[in-house]
């Protein structure tokens, strides 16, 4: 039962493996009625042996005359940490109370480097701001405001391809990017090294230059925070001397290039709500209301002869509703959230520290895109790499206290993040 399988594999991804049965003697997978009984079983064991965990039970998908072969693909996640480690295969059949009994056989175990990818790098690239939004923590930052140097800002991206990143580099943690003195000149720094880039921005700078350089660039992802779509919702909290109408005119204009242009970016733009207020019919109304003044904006720009929103849009409780807008413009609604400020009596357990890494502009790093001071110490980028960070004790300190239901850092332990242990380490 030979197998092939990648050199690596990403934990926490979808690992594609591939197994060569060959039948010599076993009656029970060549019939067709007793093959049903049997299945096929994947362990992942450290390289010392140490059983780690099933990745895989399954019924084989057909009987196997003896004599001859068959390979047999199959995809699993891996949800371990970095190291070297060996996937054991193995036959099981089916006994009465459907009790399993291993079947004697042959096997030769695969060898896989499990490598842990960023799911999510922010790399804060400055973290000053146009706008003191009441619901954001810039209005309380205590850090220096400034940019990141470039040099250092293209490091990091060096560091994340040699890591093979590969998933968009998220060019925010606070601040507003698009002050960034030289930001395209990074997106094609960027785009140089292979990786992408998300974009949050608020908006407030949408000129004529700005929207150019975002599509001559071809920037790949783009969240316009547009949040208080209202003029009194505006003026009330978003703590800018940006006037409204001019505000709502360069996302418009950003949004119509988008339509003319037909991307990239592929684009979301948010909106905020009350989670208190989800099911409130007016709004409901409201929600749709917005909903159809951007429709109308690409109604006028596109010709298309587009629908109104639903009648009913209902907002999800956990988070996040989308609405396809147009070819890769949705609009985005999602909670106020308090940044990680709160107690809970929940079991501390976080997913962050095993997709998130925030770089902030003095090169220091964070396991958590809601440590807005970087509290939490992992390592600094001007003096070590990426991976030396993502890897280091620092943050498998951190990862370790959460499977034991800890919190170890101060910062976590006054957070009311929670996530379910078990989606990612099931018992």
């Amino acid at each position: 039962m030979p197998s092939e399988t990648p050199a690596r594999c990403f934990g926490f991804e979808p690992a594609n493996f591939e197994v060569e049965v060959r039948n010599l003697r076993l009656e029970a997978l060549a019939d067709a009625r007793r093959v049903g009984h049997l299945q096929a079983v994947a362990n992942l064991h450290r390289a010392d042996g140490t059983f780690v965990r099933n990745l895989l039970t399954s019924s084989l998908p057909e009987p196997i005359p003896m004599g001859e072969q068959r390979r047999i693909p199959f995809g699993v996640n891996i949800p371990t940490f970095a190291g070297d480690y060996e996937v054991r295969y193995g036959i099981q059949a089916l006994g009465e109370g459907d009790v399993p009994r291993p079947v004697p056989i042959v096997t030769t175990p695969a060898k896989i480097l499990v490598k842990n990818t960023i799911f999510e790098a922010f790399v804060e690239l400055i973290n000053a701001c146009n706008f003191r939004c009441t619901f954001c923590p810039q209005t309380v930052l205590k850090r220096e405001q400034r940019p990141m140097d470039f040099e250092l800002a293209t490091k990091i991206v060096k560091d994340l391809t040699d890591m093979e990143h590969h998933h968009p580099i998220r060019v925010h943690l606070l601040g507003e990017p698009l002050l960034y003195p030289r930001f395209f000149d990074f997106v094609d720094a960027t785009h140089d090294l292979g990786q992408r880039i998300s974009l949050a921005t608020n908006g407030s700078r949408f000129n004529q230059r700005n929207i150019d350089g975002l599509l001559r660039t071809k920037l790949d992802e783009m969240v316009i925070s547009l949040n208080t779509p209202e003029e009194e919702l505006y003026n009330q909290q978003r703590g800018t001397r940006v006037p409204y109408a001019e505000y709502i005119n360069g996302v418009t204009e950003m949004v119509s290039a988008l339509v003319r242009h037909g991307g990239p970016p592929k684009t979301r733009i948010n909106i905020l709500y009350n989670l208190e207020r989800a099911d409130d019919p007016e709004e409901q109304a409201r929600v749709r209301q917005i909903a159809n003044e951007w429709i109308n904006v690409v109604r006028t720009v596109s010709g298309r002869n587009l629908p109104d929103a639903e009648e009913t849009v209902h907002l999800d409780p956990t988070g996040t509703t989308l609405m396809d807008l147009y070819d890769g413009i949705q609009l985005q609604w999602t909670i106020y959230h308090n940044w990680g400020e709160g107690a809970s009596n929940n079991e501390h357990f976080c997913e962050f520290p095993w997709k998130h890494l925030g770089i902030l502009v003095d090169g220091h790093a964070t396991a958590c895109c809601v440590d807005t001071e970087g509290e939490i110490s992992l390592g600094n980028t001007r003096e070590q790499t990426v991976e030396e960070i993502w890897n280091g004790p620092a943050l498998n300190r951190l990862r370790e206290g959460f499977l034991r239901g800890e919190a170890v850092e101060s910062r976590c332990a006054r957070c009311d993040v929670r996530h379910d242990k078990r989606a990612y380490f099931p018992e």
